[in-house]
């Protein structure tokens, strides 16, 4: 009911507006005109009319009966006009619903029809597939036959190539014998000729081993005189090499104190020195006699400063130092003791 009302509130507006003029015109039929209500009431003994108190009449509005039946009419027009569109939405949606059930059908018929053909299609594929697997039978058992034919071939062909092999050993068998027979005397003979050869041979490697001998004695009496002359010719050597050194010593020892005995030569000094003082001294010289570097090493305790610096000083002023005897006694670096 009240979705009713949600749904027309206009027509239930007017519903209630008539039902209200209704109610008035009763109301009003039922008081007289001057304004008092009369009762009739019927007794059975009296049969008088009875005059009832005044009351006040409801106070009630004017309705435009035109207004309302046009309202009415309005109402009536608008529900009927929601009625037909009503009827013209269902019978739309029957007519969609039969449009969409006819599509199923012709859908469905179309998917049956499909699947027949899949099914046509698949028989004639396993039809083709059977035919093709006969066919590869059948290929298989022709492969088969030629295979054992061409087997059969074969192995007629090795007995053929086996027998043809065997008769060809047998011959190859006949002819290593004789073969082997020529060979067994043909060694038979070489070895004869061999022994002979031998025997001349051992006869030969005597008289070889004799002269062998003969040589090898001559040979060691040779060296061991070669050897005894080596012995007296490494001993002179040595002896002269001993001599050659001895004479080399002395010819240095004179060489470094012809140095020492010039640098003694140069020696000067201011202060008063010990003559004990003594130091080594280190001369670093060039080809030519020129001093390149001086230095003093292990001097003793009298050798003071002063000395050590007079000593060095000697030893410029003796440049350029005696040449050595002979080239090879040459030494860029000597050393000597130096005593004032």
């Amino acid at each position: 009911m009240f979705a009713f009302i949600f749904r027309h509130p206009i027509a239930v507006f007017f519903a209630l507006v008539l039902h209200g003029v209704f109610a008035a015109g009763l109301i009003w039929e039922t008081f007289d005109v001057d304004g008092v209500m009369r009762i009739s009431v019927d007794d059975a003994e009296t049969q008088e009319t009875t005059q009832i108190t005044e009351i006040e009449p409801l106070k009630t509005f004017t309705v435009d009966s035109a207004l309302v039946k046009e309202q009415l009419a309005k109402i009536k027009q608008d529900e009927a006009e929601k009625l037909a569109e009503q009827k013209r939405l269902k019978a739309q949606s029957l007519e969609e619903k039969r449009r969409l059930e006819q599509m199923k059908k012709q859908q469905l018929l179309e998917q049956q029809k499909a699947e027949q053909q899949k099914r046509i299609a698949e028989a004639e594929a396993r039809k083709a597939n059977e035919a093709k697997r006969l066919a590869e039978i059948e290929r298989q058992k022709s492969l088969a036959e030629q295979k054992r034919a061409e087997q059969a071939k074969r192995a007629s062909e090795k007995a053929q190539k086996e027998a043809v092999l065997a008769e060809k050993k047998r011959e190859e068998a006949q002819k290593q014998v004789a073969e082997a027979e020529a060979q067994r005397k043909a060694e038979e003979a070489k070895k004869l000729a061999l022994q002979k050869k031998i025997e001349q041979q051992a006869a030969e490697k005597k008289r070889l081993e004799a002269e062998a001998l003969q040589a090898r004695l001559r040979k060691e009496q040779e060296d061991a005189e070669r050897e005894q002359q080596q012995q007296i010719a490494a001993a002179e050597a040595k002896k002269r090499q001993l001599a050659k050194q001895r004479e080399l010593k002395n010819l240095r020892e004179t060489y470094v104190s012809s140095i020492a005995a010039k640098v003694k030569d140069n020696w000067r000094t201011a202060s008063n020195v010990s003559e004990k003082a003594q130091c080594v001294l280190s001369i670093t010289q060039t080809p030519a006699g020129k001093i390149s570097g001086v230095s003093v090493e292990k001097c003793n305790k009298f050798a003071d400063k002063q000395f050590i610096k007079d000593a060095k000083n000697a030893v410029y002023r003796a440049e350029p130092m005696p040449a050595p005897p002979v080239e090879e006694l040459f030494e860029r670096n000597i050393k000597f003791v130096f005593k004032p």
